[in-house]
């Protein structure tokens, strides 16, 4: 019987624990929160869509009835690998025969790392809800506030990165601007706000064919939002983005151009890209120690065009999959088969109830495209309380043009 430890409760590590558990190992999962969030609907949440709730699980809950499954709420601080040992933030030590890292990302601010304190990152729950207080707040200044010039900088939105984050972030907060709160403030129009959405390539969502780029374009467009292409970010300051090209007064800055793969990779003193993620072999395991593997966002896993695997969802299952029926079958590394990841296409929701996608090798746009979208989106979400509550959600955005949570809990 082996220990085995996985760090990270995302797609990866619960892909793994689901494929490795009906075997003779014990297992310790730890993250440092008690619930798996489903991020790629946490820009709804952070737009008043959604609710934490519709989109997270309890991670204990998930692994109940396998009694070979130990769940531990804790923060990774060291991880000695010739002691075979991790030591957690309150000191405890957990011993292991084979480690699982699923960390994920976090922010990369390119070296201005003090951009940070003046704009709203996206990347967990918390981060959801302080983007979407202050967004609810900021119509709430504006309605409050005398002076023009003060009042525009409550209704003035940037998104910095033109990414799937970005687009969907302001194709969600246009949508509030514009349709949501009409006729419901009376010191000013809905229609005096502004989305801008700031990307330094030629194009948004650059990794798209540029036919695609450019339909996605049009519907942001459509919904209000200005698109500011060809335009790097030089600073952030409070509640002002100065660019290359100008400068825009803003209460409402949300950063969505940069990620990195979590700090804890460092401590594996391993090989890393310029992102932070672990350089991996075929198999997924660090090339120092084959009994330590690193998935999905923390990973650098050259794909078959010897690119790196793009950090999203499907690799991060595909891979927590494969490692673990590896282990559940215990395959030594000779008889292990190189994964190979399995590209089933990729969506980008604009907003609108529009999206753009490849299926295959047919590239789809609008609402066709956001039904593939919704129903991916379902498949991969955990639990049916949640699928049902969310499709309630979606159901009465596209009929009655209403936000479920549109509700200002916190006072700071």
């Amino acid at each position: 019987m082996s220990k085995i430890v996985v760090i990270g409760g995302g797609f990866g590590g619960l892909s793994f624990l689901q494929k490795a558990r009906k075997s003779n190992n014990e297992f310790t999962l730890i993250d440092k929160t008690n619930h798996h969030l489903f991020q790629p609907l946490l820009y709804q949440v952070a737009t008043a869509v959604l609710s934490p709730a519709d989109i997270t699980v309890p991670i204990r809950n998930l692994f109940k009835n396998d009694s070979n499954v130990k769940v531990k709420l804790g923060e990774v601080v060291n991880i000695n690998k010739e002691k075979k040992q991790i030591v957690l933030k309150n000191d405890d030590v957990i011993d292991y025969d084979k480690l699982i890292v699923s960390t994920g990302a976090s922010y990369s601010y390119f070296g201005n790392d003090n951009w940070g304190k003046f704009s709203n990152g996206l990347k967990n729950i918390n981060d959801a809800l302080d983007i979407r207080d202050k967004i609810l707040k900021a119509f709430e200044k504006a309605e409050n506030e005398s002076n023009k010039n003060i009042q525009q900088k409550f209704l003035n939105f940037v998104v910095i990165g033109g990414g799937p984050t970005g687009v969907e972030v302001a194709g969600s907060i246009a949508e509030i601007a514009f349709k949501n709160i009409n006729k419901e403030y009376r010191n000013f129009n809905s229609n005096d706000s502004n989305v801008y959405l700031i990307e330094a390539g030629s194009n948004i969502l650059p990794s798209y064919s540029s036919k695609l780029s450019d339909k996605a374009s049009k519907y942001l467009k459509k919904l209000g939002v200005v698109i500011k292409t060809n335009e790097k970010v030089e600073n952030i300051e409070e509640m002002v983005v100065t660019t290359d090209k100008g400068k825009i007064e803003s209460d409402n800055i949300i950063w969505a151009a940069g990620n990195k793969a979590s700090s804890l990779v460092t401590l594996l003193d391993t090989d890393m890209d310029s992102e932070g993620r672990a350089v991996v072999n075929q198999d997924c395991s660090i090339k120092e120690d084959d009994s330590i593997y690193v998935i999905g966002d923390a990973a650098n896993f050259k794909g078959v065009n010897g690119s790196p695997l793009p950090g999203i969802a499907p690799v991060a299952i595909q891979q927590g999959r494969y490692v673990g029926l590896n282990t559940k079958k215990n395959l030594p590394k000779e008889d292990r088969k190189p994964f190979k990841y399995r590209d089933k296409g990729m969506m980008a929701t604009i907003g609108g109830f529009k999206a753009i996608g490849v299926v295959g090798k047919i590239e789809i746009s609008g609402f066709v495209a956001w039904l593939f979208w919704s129903l991916i989106h379902l498949v991969y979400l955990i639990g049916y309380k949640s699928k049902f509550v969310v499709v309630i959600e979606w159901i009465f955005a596209f009929f009655f043009n209403k936000r479920g949570t549109r509700l200002i809990y916190r006072n700071n």
